[in-house]
């Protein structure tokens, strides 16, 4: 499924790269931050797969909070 996007410049981009659409974020947030630079990882080194690595992260990430939530 294609998504289009409008970049920085005011430039429109349509792809269905989960990276080329993580490339166009700009975020603050630490965590949010380092999800996007272990996809970039994953784009340089496999290729593919970026957008499995935000996916199964948020899991994770989610999975760890509603542990926290339960024992505190």
């Amino acid at each position: 499924m294609l998504k289009m996007l409008l970049d920085a410049s005011g430039g429109i981009v349509v792809t269905n790269d989960g990276n080329a659409i993580l490339r166009e974020l700009d975020v603050a947030h630490p965590v949010a931050k380092s999800m996007i630079e272990l996809s970039r990882t994953q784009d340089e080194e496999v290729g593919d797969g970026t957008t499995s690595v935000i996916v199964l992260g948020e899991g994770q990430r989610s999975s760890s909070s509603t542990k926290q939530i339960r024992y505190v």
